[in-house]
């Protein structure tokens, strides 16, 4: 067994000295992590927020005040800091969700618009990419659990050469031919069903690019930005979690972009540039749409962290899927995205419980493995389990032992703990063990 991790330097801190830190923040499991809350916390330390990829498909929540938003496009920045944000080329776009999402925050915080950039290169989701995504999802014995928000079939485009880029909104004459190939071939599959003909979907794009220049939107490349993002602090926040990757996790039930670091690259950088890597978990594990889930469980127990945990899909509303912490798992998703640390959440979830199952292992075709072999391995395997005493409070000398057997078992620090579902419900790790021991 391995020893304990040895103690790293913190990263950032939200108390300066990041002017030149370049900083990824990604889920470590299925998404749902609390990624929204982790980058909004640390944003007001960083020049600019960059989200790499993803669209409309997941919602990260943050506050404004005391007012509840759930942004599914604009990066997790804080609407009353000086932070500006980046939607990278890597993103499939919903104008009129982004749009949405603007005028809210501009309401709130007026001027807020005017610190939103977006790049040129970043492709757009269309109304006929969601009819699609409906359709298809019809059509399939086997539904995969999209949210049915576009995204997939804007990324196919993407890949098949028929997609629409932000700066086709620009040249107009460009913009109706990229559209009349698009729908030409759209037209044989789906036939009647799209909502918009040529004509029509250029007049809702011109209406909507019209509406994002008069909020003042900045329509700015990474190219042109490359020396102000070398030259300051970046946080990146990925979308969903390493494990719903299109090239590494459980394929075919998985998002259409890149859940992992390696994504940055649409904004500019490679991963040989960054100086952390931070992954965020729950103490527990929640899945929502289909796909295997190794650490699932019905029973009474994960019904309660269910409904304490709130676990409803921010986007959907769905029901997730509830299960134990995964280990295995968790080492999959280090090495796969290279991950430096851990932040932990939802940990006051678990409180009260009498005991903690843990997944230390997974038994594959009679082999008890340490860390899947290849993605396929998560559709067959069978758990091994330790458990651990459970905790009244995260204050409890139980919950330090747990924290301390997730660190031994990865390898990775835990470097702050989220206790709540506001902002500043987070504290460092050894400031909550000062905070919770001293006198004892």
């Amino acid at each position: 067994m391995a020893g304990p991790v040895a103690e790293a330097a913190e990263p950032f801190n939200n108390k300066g000295g990041n002017s030149m830190k370049k900083v990824v923040i990604v889920g470590a499991q299925w998404g749902d992590e609390g990624k929204g809350k982790v980058v909004n916390y640390f944003a007001p330390d960083f020049q600019w927020v960059a989200r790499f990829s993803g669209g409309a498909n997941a919602g990260h929540t943050i506050y404004a005040g005391d007012k509840k938003i759930v942004n599914h496009l604009l990066p997790s920045i804080s609407p009353e800091g000086e932070s500006k944000a980046f939607l990278g080329a890597g993103m499939v776009i919903d104008l009129e969700q982004l749009i949405g999402e603007i005028d809210l925050l501009e309401k709130e915080v007026p001027g807020f618009s005017n610190r939103v950039h977006v790049d040129p290169e970043a492709f757009l989701v269309l109304p006929w990419h969601k009819t699609q995504d409906q359709i298809m999802e019809a059509w399939r014995n086997k539904p995969l659990g999209t949210t049915r928000k576009g995204v997939g079939p804007a990324y196919a485009d993407k890949v098949s050469r028929e997609g629409i880029k932000f700066y086709h909104l620009f040249d107009e004459a460009m913009l109706v031919d990229r559209l009349e190939q698009a729908y030409s071939i759209k037209k044989q599959q789906f036939g009647d069903k799209l909502q918009y003909n040529p004509e029509q979907m250029f007049n809702y794009l011109v209406s909507l690019r019209q509406h994002l220049e008069m909020l003042k939107v900045h329509f700015t490349g990474a190219i042109d930005l490359h020396n102000v993002f070398k030259g300051t602090s970046v946080l990146f926040e990925g979308a969903q979690g390493v494990l719903l990757d299109l090239d590494f996790g459980t394929y075919p039930f998985v998002t259409s972009g890149s859940c992992m670091a390696h994504g940055v690259s649409s904004v500019g950088f490679s991963t040989f540039e960054l100086d952390d890597v931070i992954g965020v978990l729950k103490a527990y594990t929640t899945r929502v749409g289909e796909g295997p889930f190794p650490t699932f469980e019905d029973s009474e127990v994960t019904r309660q962290i269910q409904e304490r945990g709130n676990e409803f899909g921010a986007t959907t509303g769905r029901p997730r899927r509830v299960g134990w912490l995964d280990i295995p798992a968790l080492r999959y998703a280090k090495i796969r995205s290279g991950l430096t640390r851990f932040i932990l959440t939802k940990a006051d979830v678990l409180n009260g419980l009498d005991s903690v199952k843990v997944c230390v292992g997974y038994e594959v075709d009679g082999v008890v493995k340490e860390v899947p072999s290849t993605s396929h391995d998560f559709f067959v395997a069978r758990p091994v389990y330790e458990t651990l005493e459970g905790w009244p409070s995260t204050e409890h000398l139980n919950f330090l032992k747990f924290m301390l057997f997730v660190e031994e078992k990865t390898g990775v620090n835990v470097s702050h703990i989220s206790y709540g579902p506001r902002t500043e419900e987070m504290i460092e790790k050894n400031e909550w063990i000062q905070k919770c021991f001293e006198g004892s």
